[in-house]
């Protein structure tokens, strides 16, 4: 039984998504999803009981990666056995636990068919608390997967959904499937993302005659949520957030130069991906101003999203979550725009990390933007300027992860919680000088003290809250925060 030389950590959730579940497809799309209604199914393997038993690979040569089975074989050191369970996702494995004394380790694989390259919504999961992984064309979805909540047992393993790019021919799908103390089992569905992305799609457990396994051409796919993240950064007189565009390569070996354009109300954003690793996403920073994704989510407005890469280019519309802008305009808002003392005056050096730029002649605000500090004894300053956004809040400066010595308007402050303005005026200044005392793994930011962040928010709910923000003062959600905190709504 050999370890694998790479394997990627068990996916845990991130940024909250709508996420699709098996059979249900995008609004305006009416194909029904195909179930994975027959497999091979290999002998059962002894678990590892050392670690997570899904972290060994227990085929032999070529291995889990390029296993190509048949029915009645034996095949990499296992024997597969045909089992059909004609338009039912769910494969009981409660029969393959054998002789086999204590947890036990099967894996169920098929073959997709496709007429021509497809993008498709691939959704899997263990039965009970049966632990899974999954394989697509040799290439572990590990870390593509993302969990779907489901009702029940919460320690259950959970059901996972990824978008997916298959190929011309024959694909393969593998899963591996450890064994617990309750029902065993798997289940895996398609589902299509665009009208007809499944016509003609089907599943076959024999080994196909010829080519077996074609997979893509290189193709991208970006999850279809971005964001916004719950974050905003506050540069000189304006507030920014991000759109993270969740972004995976489907192709033999790594797309490099892969190339971003993002349009939200009126205003474009270009990055560039120097390399993506098959299967293995990367989220894209698409810094906006808070004023066009306000005014997309508000109007139910995407994020535009063309695709560059060699050989191919697409064209999207992303969601964007209104409750994830408005979680971030009561989140800690980063203080951007440091500066060193020698820099006042002039523009500072451009920074790493989140550098960019709108377009090749002109560069983004948040281009200019120092490193994070990495040890104590440097000076940075800074100055803000309160946009109507923030007018009439009080708020206060958060240092968590950002140690040292603070000066505000040259008086000296400790601790956290210092409030830098209360019921602040559009207009006025803020100027902070810092001696870190330490490495930083955050910029300072500010939060709002004197508004509690609306509670059990919805889409529709949040769209609401976020009409009543102005960047005249934002009077009438203050209202409504103070009435909503005091329970007279």
């Amino acid at each position: 039984m050999a370890e694998r030389l790479v394997r990627v950590s068990r996916m845990t959730a991130i940024a909250a998504a709508a996420l699709l579940l098996p059979g249900v497809v995008a609004t305006g799309v009416a194909q029904e999803g195909v179930a994975v209604d027959r497999w091979l199914v290999s002998s059962p393997f002894p678990a590892d009981s050392t670690g997570d038993p899904l972290d060994a690979d227990y085929l032999a040569a070529p291995g889990e990666v390029a296993v190509l089975p048949d029915r009645g074989r034996t095949v990499s050191g296992a024997d597969w056995t045909l089992v059909r369970r004609d338009s039912a996702a769910t494969l009981d494995l409660e029969d393959r636990r054998g002789d086999v004394n204590g947890q036990v380790v099967v894996y169920a694989h098929a073959y997709l068919k496709a007429p021509a390259d497809r993008t498709i919504s691939l959704t899997w999961s263990g039965l009970g608390c049966t632990a899974v992984s999954a394989w697509l064309n040799g290439r572990s979805l590990a870390e593509l997967g993302r969990p779907v909540p489901r009702s029940g047992d919460p320690l259950s393993p959970g059901v996972y959904q990824a978008d997916v790019r298959i190929g011309f021919g024959y694909n393969t799908l593998l899963l591996e499937a450890a064994s617990g103390d309750c029902p065993f089992g798997v289940s895996a569905s398609l589902a299509p993302v665009a009208e007809g992305s499944l016509d003609g799609v089907r599943v076959q457990a024999s080994r196909p005659y010829g080519d077996t396994r074609t997979g893509p051409s290189p193709w991208l796919i970006a999850d279809r949520e971005a964001g916004p993240e719950p974050i905003l950064g506050w540069k000189e007189d304006a507030l920014f957030g991000a759109a993270g565009v969740r972004l995976a390569a489907f192709a033999v070996t790594a797309i490099q130069g892969a190339k971003l354009k993002a349009k939200v109300g009126g205003e474009q954003v270009k990055r560039e991906v120097e390399w993506l690793t098959p299967a293995e996403p990367e989220t894209v920073l698409m810094p906006f101003a808070f004023t066009n994704l306000r005014r997309a989510v508000t109007r139910g407005e995407g994020l535009g999203l063309e695709l560059d890469w060699n050989d191919g280019e697409s064209k999207d519309m992303l969601r964007l979550d209104p409750v994830a802008l408005l979680e971030a305009f009561h989140s800690s808002i980063r203080l951007l725009g440091w500066v060193g003392p020698t820099e006042v005056g002039r523009d500072p050096a451009t920074g790493t990390g989140l550098e960019r730029a709108d377009s090749e002649a002109q560069a983004h605000p948040l281009a200019h933007l120092i490193s994070l500090p990495t040890a104590a004894g440097t000076t940075l300053i800074g100055e803000w300027e309160i946009p109507g956004w923030l007018a009439g809040f009080t708020l206060r400066l958060e240092v968590d992860g950002a140690p040292g010595e603070y000066r505000l308007d040259s008086v000296a402050v400790e601790g956290e919680g210092v409030v830098l303005c209360t019921g602040c005026r559009e207009g006025d200044r803020i100027q902070l000088v810092v001696l870190t005392g330490g490495e930083w793994r955050r910029f300072p930011g500010v939060s709002i003290v004197d508004a509690a962040p609306p509670t059990d928010v919805d889409a529709d709910s949040a769209i609401r809250w976020l009409d009543l923000l102005d960047d005249n003062g934002s009077q009438k959600y203050r209202e409504q925060a103070a009435a909503a905190r005091s329970g007279q709504r």
